[in-house]
């Protein structure tokens, strides 16, 4: 049963700063000083040990010698064990790639490794209380884990710290009357910092990079707790916006720098995993760490085994999943530390949530039974059952109702404004009665959703959520008319950041090849615009950084921005209680109302449900009905569920009988939910997950016979057949397995090599396929415009002339309907495979350029997925040829010498047009750059774009320098030098 750590009630007492004075970089990061006692050590000042063996230093700059010569001196004085190791790793860190990034920062003003030339713009960085662990909770003490007070990471100390520290006296603690709870970082004396475990840089770079001053009180108690001092399993939920990923970020960065294992960390969106990739890159650079995206096509598996550092692998479920077989198929389970797992709570969807269960599930079973050690950390939303979570995933929980500013919650029924007070015998409490529109107001805005919008804006920011994706944009269109109406209050809004809003009209053409939504044109200087699947991803991120800036003031948009997008408002209107066809749930609400509120700027946020009279009485289904309970779909995830974990468990060789396959399912969060989800034994489940592989010739018995009937008990050994292996290798939904396994068999003998058509078809997913998009008229042009190699694929999937004058005609063909839909499909992705651009292919087709997008990546996704599914089919030899360069150019589908460049985070193929004329051809080029030097050369690019895309450079360029090292040593060991 998992042990509960709220620390409800838990004293709290701040621990006083240590108030000697230090450089203001270093002084408000670091609490004051107290020597652990270690084994081998005593008490006090330790002994000196060198930095390097032979006590020679080796051959650098006069700049660096110096530097390192000054970290000599004042670790010959002060060090702790645990300081002086980490300076001498970092010192290693440092001699290891100064000579290989020389001519990376030849051309370079600033040594990315090197001290700061702006020496007083580094000083003014900071110099508040920020980040210190300065809240302690009553069962844990504070200075457990604290070393000196020095900066810990020679990646941007600078000398005159240094010296100023050397010649200041050493402080002793004053005592803290609590009981300390011994921290495993200590035990295992492997804390290089006094930031919980980890550099001050950390802390530094929190408040440089993320404006982040100081943690939150539950972040401290959290970070404090005996699950994290500990290392084992936990989860914690709070409400939206709670600051829940910093403490997650902060465990994984122990796990790197302390433990010195790799790291995975699961995401529920592409989007997601890459605007991580990119938040994380200055951490990565500064501590020494490889940082690798695992979305869409994007992920190597298995993944490259180095021999000196560590990787944070930040993943979808899906390449999560992947990457953890390729692992445990390798052997090397055993170098993952951490797994993080966020929106754990997905374990209840449909169809991806059967996929995190049957990945969470072998993860605890590989734990247990290879002794692993890996740690689990879940992040979740509050949901009914934590509890039952937290069993599942043997974890200790830790919850609390922290939000960063209050929240108030506002019903509107006609003119009617009530208060949500749920905790109060009221319900709801009438407040206020708001002024009756105009009738010309009235007639565009029978809602009085405008108004409600222009209480706030353009002072405070507004998230408006709509019911579908038209009325996003229609209702942008009408707040933009009600503002015209009013000539004075017009013209402020629209002169208010005007120059931004021309910037950001501009960067949309840039990203757009010169297309620009005509909605967006006309909402963007009023302030306002709409967001939701139909934009780019390009699109959709530039008003994100736009809204965050305030250069768009209203963002009209649909639930799905409260799931993916972190994007807090002053006020969050809810225009309606549906979301399409379906009520909003209480789950959807709560994650909608969450974005109200933005931390440092709102001393409180606001939510408005708008509501008709004749729904009132759904209300209280929305705001006040309980929380929802998450409950398993491992035994109705159809492709992704129970017969795919089975079969992945017995290619991974960790289960090979019926018998030790239910004792596997024991593990699963649907054992301990067969009573409330009225299900059979387990293994009666189990029986019927057998029976469906075995009947689609998946698996089989190690010892099968010629025998029609054969026999499968407890003790029955089963082996995955050479599809079933296939299936495993390439993460493909046993839904499909057999329909493609058909359909490259039936393409084989001829298939089309003279144009790219033939393949597209292939690669592109069924899933997508399953939704006909096309209409008659259209289909028909484009197939007629054909020329003959396209239409000889054509014919050969059974689509004539014939068919699609049936198809005008309204003759349609049931059996050949998948095969049209699919054909549509894949005439699209020929269209960007040629580069034409996503708006073009979008009017073509009459679909929107976020349809065409997610096409694209899916389709690049689904190519890398039937690649390795052919690398186990012998006889699919050719496909393994033809695909393996596919699935990169598909995913961006531009030209060949774009692809370098589009490696970097956040770099789309728009942007490597411009970075490439702009002269910037290699990562190399970028990675040598300042950052005033790309804003300079590539129009419509941020100071902040810039800095981004230099880091990912350098990151690009560190991992190969890495990967080259790790090469050779490999083949000196090999050759027994």
């Amino acid at each position: 049963m998992a042990s509960d750590c709220e620390n409800k009630g838990g004293l709290v007492r701040r621990v006083n700063s240590y108030k000697t004075r230090v450089p203001p970089l270093v002084a408000p990061l670091l609490p004051k000083p107290e020597f652990i006692n270690r084994p081998g050590g005593g008490g006090g000042v330790v002994g000196k040990r060198p930095l390097f063996e032979d006590g020679q230093i080796p051959s650098l700059s006069n700049k660096k010698k110096k530097r390192l010569s000054l970290h000599r001196e004042v670790v010959d004085q002060v060090a702790s064990p645990s300081v002086d190791k980490m300076l001498s790793q970092d010192d290693s860190f440092f001699n290891q790639y100064v000579d290989q990034l020389a001519d990376v920062n030849e051309e370079s003003d600033t040594d990315m490794f090197g001290d700061s030339d702006g020496e007083d713009q580094v000083e003014s960085v900071v110099s508040k209380n920020i980040l210190s662990p300065s809240l302690a909770n009553s069962s844990v003490c504070s200075v457990e884990s604290q070393s000196p007070s020095l900066p810990m990471s020679v990646l941007d100390v600078r000398a005159r710290a240094l010296e100023e520290l050397r010649n200041k006296p050493l402080h002793r603690q004053k005592e803290v009357k609590l009981v300390s709870q011994p921290s495993k970082l200590v035990k295992d004396m492997v804390d290089v910092g006094p930031f919980y475990g980890l550099p001050s840089v950390v802390g530094e770079l929190y408040h440089k990079v993320k404006g982040v001053k100081e943690l939150f009180p539950w972040q401290v108690k959290c970070l404090t707790s005996p699950p994290v001092k500990n290392k084992t399993n936990l989860l914690y939920s709070l409400p939206t916006s709670g600051g829940k990923t910093l403490v997650a970020e902060i465990i994984m960065f122990q796990e790197i720098v302390c433990y010195k294992r790799n790291v995975v960390f699961v995401l529920p969106y592409v989007s997601l995993v890459q605007e991580k990739v990119r938040s994380l890159a200055p951490f990565a650079l500064e501590l020494g760490f490889h940082l690798e995206e695992y979305a869409g096509p994007k992920g190597k598996m298995p993944p490259t085994k180095r021999l000196h550092k560590q990787d944070l692998f930040v993943c979808t479920i899906e390449k999560a999943h992947s990457l953890f077989n390729s692992l445990v198929a390798e052997g090397r389970e055993g170098e993952l530390g951490l797994v993080v797992v966020d929106e754990v709570h997905m374990l209840g969807e449909q169809g991806r949530g059967a996929n995190l269960e049957s990945f969470l599930t072998k993860l605890l079973y590989v734990r247990d039974q290879r002794q692993t050690g890996v740690q689990i950390v879940a992040m979740s939303a509050t949901v009914g059952n934590l509890r039952e979570l937290a069993t599942f995933l043997r974890a200790d929980l830790f919850t609390d109702k922290y939000r960063p500013v209050e929240l108030r919650e506002f019903v509107k029924v006609g003119r009617d404004v009530m208060e949500v007070k749920a905790a109060e015998g009221d319900q709801f409490k009438f407040c206020r009665k708001v002024s009756e529109d105009e009738q010309t107001v009235k007639q565009m805005d029978e809602d009085g959703v405008s108004q409600m919008v222009l209480e706030v804006f353009p002072d405070h920011s507004v998230l408006l959520f709509c019911d579908s994706k038209k009325r996003c944009e229609n209702v942008a269109e009408m707040v933009a008319r009600v503002i015209n109406l009013n000539p004075d209050n017009c013209t402020s809004i629209m002169e208010h950041k005007k120059k931004e809003k021309f910037a950001l009209l501009s960067s949309l053409s840039s990203e757009g090849s010169g297309f620009i939504c005509p909605t967006l044109r006309r909402t963007i200087p009023y302030g306002l615009a709409y967001h939701h699947s139909g934009l780019t991803m390009d699109e959709r991120k530039l008003l994100e950084e736009a809204f965050l800036s305030g250069t768009i003031g209203v963002l009209c948009c649909t639930s799905t921005l409260a799931a993916g997008v972190n994007l807090p408002a002053r006020r969050v209107i809810i225009r309606s209680p549906f979301m399409g066809r379906n009520q909003l749930t209480n789950a959807q609400y709560k994650q909608m109302v969450g974005r109200a509120g933005r931390a440092g700027f709102d001393t409180h946020g606001e939510s408005f449900l708008l509501v008709k009279k004749n729904l009132t009485r759904i209300v209280p289904d929305i705001v006040a009905a309980p929380v929802e309970k998450c409950l398993s779909s491992l035994h109705a995830g159809g492709g992704r569920g129970l017969p795919a974990l089975i079969l992945n468990c017995l290619h991974l060789g960790l289960v090979s009988t019926p018998g030790e396959i239910t004792q596997l399912l024991t593990s699963s969060l649907m054992s301990l939910q067969t009573s409330l989800l009225s299900l059979p034994p387990l293994s009666s489940l189990v029986s019927e997950g057998l029976q469906h592989l075995l009947s689609n010739g998946l698996i089989m018995a190690s010892d099968e016979t010629d025998l029609t009937q054969q026999v499968i008990s407890s003790t029955t050994p089963l082996l995955p057949t050479k599809q079933g292996r296939a299936c495993v290798s390439g993460n493909i939904d046993l839904t499909w397995a057999t329909q493609l396994y058909s359909d490259l068999s039936l393409a084989r003998p001829g298939l089309a090599v003279d144009t790219s058509l033939h393949l597209l078809y292939l690669i592109t997913p069924y899933d997508i396929a399953q939704r006909s998009v096309y209409t008659a008229a259209i289909f028909h042009n484009i197939y007629m415009e054909l020329p003959e190699p396209e239409l000889a694929v054509a014919r050969g999937l059974g689509v004539t002339e014939g068919v699609m004058v049936g198809l005008i005609m309204g003759r349609g063909v049931k059996t050949l309907q998948p095969v049209l839909s699919r054909l549509y499909y894949a005439l699209m992705l020929l269209d960007l495979w040629q580069a034409v651009p996503i708006h073009s292919v979008a009017e073509k087709f009459q679909v929107s350029r976020g349809e065409v997008q997610a096409l694209m990546s899916s389709a690049a996704s689904f190519s890398s997925c039937v690649f390795h599914f052919c690398q186990e089919v012998e006889e699919f030899w050719a496909y393994q040829e033809l695909l393996e360069p596919f699935s990169r150019r598909l995913a961006h589908c531009c030209s060949p010498e774009l692809l370098p460049l589009l490696d970097l985070p956040g770099v789309k193929a728009g942007r490597a047009r411009q970075l490439h004329s702009a002269g910037f051809t290699r990562v190399g080029d970028i990675a040598r750059a300042q950052p005033g030097d790309l804003v300079g050369k590539v129009d419509h690019l941020s100071y902040k774009a810039a800095q981004s895309m230099i880091q990912g450079a350098k990151l690009v360029m560190l991992e190969k320098v890495e990967t080259l090292r790790d090469q050779a040593e490999t083949a000196m060991l090999d050759m027994g030098e």
